[in-house]
């Protein structure tokens, strides 16, 4: 079998413990096999993911006026969701494949720095469609009846927008592991969790201030002039990532066979056969809480508009319900920043104070994430009786500190992995010519496979629903349904706290 397409056979069954593994790392920087990474400072660590932040502002525009537009577009409450399934289309093809592709890239400018790029430029493409779908969908129907086109216009656009988000995300995040010194991987994840962080605070901060009051000459809708300033803030960010960070270029000798044209799909459903314990039970985790951040994600925005009109159905504004949403939301982001520089510190207050195993983080890990998940089902359920829209706010505001944890702890603990693991690799097979090393982008989409999953399930149980209410006649403007979607989430959250003990930080010593 070619080495290419089995990356992990071979394994026999003597387990090998953290701090032989860190040992195991740090004979491999004597070997002389690979020069070692650079130790990384603030400065680098701020240019090395900043891009995560433009990225997330251009998901929060999405997230917070996606489905209020599409509905203002005509497009039925029950189709929205169809619509929603761009998310997960995108992160079960794009992601993997990118991650195949990037991690053979031989550019001079590096594996991920192209694939950014390329990505980058086709979110900006997609946004500006999105932004003016009225005025091309009028254009093209030639004075005619253009709310059809306005509609495939503005979905065909959603779905592109959501492919270039995951070519730029998995490759910003791929390369976040690639540049890290494997004593630096948490430190890289708490970056990352912090602008994503910061790009939701400044996307829901924009969506929030009436924009075309204060910049018309952005645009005549709130929508337009945040689509502009997201192109502008995702293209700045990810110019200063892509010039500012030292990517190892790929030597051109060492992945030079024939790429047929389902060697990715090969390689891809080899990895998932034997993917290491540790990540499968990560990515088991993540599968079930994420069946419960996407009813938050594309319902919240919805739900508040709700509630608003629920205490202002005679003189209600619908982009002023819309703006309350993104208050909520920027509220949350406000707390899951706060949260993302807190819970590092008691990270390392825990490891000074226990009395668990040196260098073993997964302990303080299961304890965070099953805190988190038990709290997100929590609030979730609290969404049962509100009537004002303060109540809304506040619960929507509270669910940043689980999201703080989930953009944290489970990609430093696969980074963390990775690097010990392919350390351990590298200095068992010196003599031979290449080892079975994990790459961080095919890991990694598969790792965002289980995550963008849920969101299949989601969406077809949500249109299900919406449908069911429709059929049976319900009447909406008295009937919570945005709510029960999110009850529905806090079902996912529990499960995922029963998964979260299970992960297993152990991984088989592998022979020459």
């Amino acid at each position: 079998m070619d080495s290419e397409i089995k990356p992990f056979l071979d394994r026999t069954d003597s387990d090998i413990e953290l701090n032989e593994l860190n040992e195991s790392k740090e004979s491999l920087l004597s070997n002389g096999k690979e020069a070692p990474l650079k130790h990384l400072s603030k400065l680098d660590l701020f240019y090395l993911t900043i891009a995560l932040a433009g990225v997330q502002f251009t998901w929060s525009v999405e997230l917070a006026y996606g489905t209020p537009y599409l509905l203002s577009l005509g497009l039925p409450k029950s189709l929205t969701a169809l619509v929603w399934l761009a998310g997960p289309l995108s992160g079960l093809i794009i992601q993997p494949l990118i991650g195949f592709y990037s991690d053979r890239c031989t550019s001079k400018y590096g594996r991920r720095r192209p694939y950014i790029i390329a990505g980058t430029l086709l979110v900006v493409c997609s946004i500006l469609f999105i932004s003016y779908s009225k005025e091309i969908g009028s254009f093209l129907a030639f004075g005619g009846d253009s709310q059809t086109i306005t509609i495939w216009i503005a979905v065909i656009a959603f779905y592109g927008l959501d492919f270039a988000i995951n070519v730029v995300q998995a490759c910003c995040r791929a390369l976040s592991i690639d540049v890290s010194p494997g004593d630096q991987q948490n430190d890289a994840s708490i970056w990352a969790s912090r602008m994503i962080g910061i790009g939701n605070i400044f996307g829901y901060f924009m969506g929030f201030i009436d924009l075309k009051s204060y910049l018309p000459f952005l645009g005549s809708t709130q929508l337009k002039c945040l689509c502009i300033i997201a192109n502008a803030v995702l293209i700045i960010t990810v110019a200063l990532t892509c010039i500012k960070t030292e990517e190892r270029v790929l030597s051109s000798n060492i992945e030079n066979y024939d790429i047929k044209w389902y060697t990715p799909l090969v390689n891809i459903v080899q990895s998932m056969s034997h993917l290491p314990g540790p990540i499968q039970k990560i990515c088991n985790v993540q599968f079930w809480s994420w069946i419960g951040w996407f009813p938050f994600l594309f319902y919240t925005t919805a739900w508040i508009n709700y509630i608003y009109f629920k205490n202002n159905s005679s003189d209600g504004n619908e982009e002023e319900a819309t703006r309350t949403g993104s208050f909520a939301l920027l509220i949350y982001s406000i707390i899951s920043l706060i949260a993302s520089f807190i819970l590092p510190s008691v990270k390392y207050f825990y490891d000074s104070i226990s009395s668990d195993t040196p260098n073993d983080p997964q302990t303080f890990y299961r304890k965070v994430l099953v805190f988190s998940e038990i709290f997100l089902a929590l609030v979730f359920f609290s969404t049962i009786g509100v009537s004002k829209v303060w109540h809304a706010v506040a619960i929507i505001s509270l669910c940043g500190i689980s999201w703080a944890v989930s953009m944290w702890v489970p990609f430093a603990l696969i980074g963390e992995y990775l690097e010990i693991y392919n350390a351990n690799q590298d200095s068992k097979n010196d003599d031979e010519e290449e080892s079975d090393k994990l790459s961080s982008g095919i890991i990694l989409g598969i790792h965002n496979m289980y995550v963008v999953l849920p969101q299949f399930v989601v969406t077809f149980l949500s249109s299900i629903f919406f449908a069911l209410i429709k059929i049976l006649e319900i009447q909406e403007d008295n009937f919570d349904s945005f709510g029960w979607v999110l009850r529905f989430g806090g079902i996912g959250a529990i499960i995922s706290t029963f998964l979260v003990p299970k992960i297993n930080f152990k991984v088989k010593r592998i022979l020459p």
